[in-house]
């Protein structure tokens, strides 16, 4: 079963090919993804928080990783929002339908 994940994660100590391959890993593990804002990912996966944490961890250089701040938690069906894109709301309700 496919669960709605968040990922908050802060980037700004990356170089651009570093991120490029964070993001190339997300894609890895889940197609359907969108980017909410710079900081911060919803994607559906069917794997746990800590291996999507660990996945993304591994896609980085090891000098890397320690500065990089991830949160990474499910999102519940009982969600609500304020102002987002047209398009990312559609996302979204589609990814919180039964």
């Amino acid at each position: 079963m496919m669960a709605l994940s968040l990922i908050l994660h802060d980037l700004s100590g990356l170089e651009a090919e570093d991120e490029k391959r964070f993001f190339e890993a997300i894609f890895q593990i889940a197609p359907e993804h969108w980017r909410v804002t710079e900081a911060a990912t919803l994607l559906e996966t069917s794997v746990s928080p800590a291996y999507l944490r660990d996945h993304l961890l591994r896609a980085l250089p090891q000098d890397s990783r320690a500065g990089t701040q991830l949160l990474i938690t499910r999102v519940s069906p009982d969600t609500s929002w304020h102002a987002l894109r047209p398009d990312g709301e559609q996302w979204l309700r589609e990814a919180l339908a039964p």
